[in-house]
């Protein structure tokens, strides 16, 4: 039996139309989750063609708002960053409810704490894992790219796995043109979702950053969340903050985007917490048949 339910497209982590990371979003809210197959959900992520496409269900955890499962063209991920900003704005849009502070989102790694601050929407990054990566892995990495790391580069597990290393500054950053087709044998090789790079610019509390993910099919994501929640955490690895800091992110730039992003590393109680945010605009509303 096909059946018709909302659907949307959000451009995520920008204030301007189409210069930002899209996503679609479908509304199952009022559907059982089990009356429709993860093949059918793997088949219209594959359609829209989009990094992601997201699946609005209702929640099973009681402590959540709603359930997200999150979709690449060729796989299922249990997180995924300008999805998961995306998916909230489009959730707020599906409900009708008004102004709230806090959402919980339930997905793959868990319960996701969402933000919204005016036009701004935020999440909590998960427990993540950072781990060390070796010299050849480096040199491999360094030869991809055709530049040197300015600092060790490190693995962070944030759900996707990213390799992230800075460059010199944020010039350096913007014009590297790495071998894509090495980089997507390398990642294949060694485990990891992709290569985060990014470079600061002198004298802001601003980052250029670049993901690449060619063995996902993504050669360059515009804009990244959870790249940007693995750089954060990066960040905090190297430099030890004792103190809570506060960075914005640029994106996109080589790819014709123009994402921005707000980092926040928290200390509270003697733990440290991130927050990744950006605002999200809807491009399309309309019906999908499944």
């Amino acid at each position: 039996m096909t059946i018709t339910v909302p659907f949307k497209q959000v451009d995520v982590f920008t204030s301007k139309h189409f210069k930002g990371n899209p996503v679609a979003v479908v509304n199952f809210l009022d559907v059982e989750e089990d009356s429709i197959a993860h093949a059918t959900l793997q088949s219209i992520a594959n359609w829209t063609n989009l990094s992601e496409t997201t699946f609005l269900f209702k929640a099973t955890d009681p402590s959540c708002d709603y359930k997200l499962r999150i979709f690449t063209p060729m796989c299922e991920l249990p997180f995924a960053g300008h999805p998961t900003v995306g998916s909230c704005q489009a959730y707020l849009e599906f409900s009708g409810r008004g102004a709230v502070r806090n959402l919980y989102q339930q997905c793959g790694v868990g319960t996701v704490e969402l933000i919204i601050d005016g036009k701004t929407i935020f999440f909590k990054g998960p427990k993540a894992k950072a781990a060390d990566i070796s010299s050849t892995e480096i040199r491999n990495y360094e030869g991809c790219l055709s530049a040197g790391f300015s600092q060790k580069p490190m693995l962070l597990d944030v759900g996707p796995k990213w390799v992230v290393g800075l460059m010199q500054d944020a010039k350096s950053c913007y014009d590297l043109e790495p071998d894509f087709s090495k980089l997507k044998a390398l990642t294949t090789k060694y485990g990891a979702t992709g290569l985060i790079v990014a470079g600061k610019y002198s004298g802001e509390d601003k980052y250029e950053m670049r993901a690449f993910a060619p063995g996902e099919g993504v050669a360059e994501d515009p804009v990244c969340g959870s790249g940007s929640l693995a750089l954060a955490m990066y960040l905090q690895e190297l430099n030890s903050y004792g103190a809570s800091y506060e960075f914005e992110i640029s994106q996109g730039g080589r790819v014709h985007r123009d994402g921005k992003v707000s980092a926040n590393i928290e200390h509270r109680d003697g733990e440290v917490e991130y927050f990744i945010g950006g605002e999200a605009i809807t491009l399309v509303n309309g019906e999908i048949s499944v």
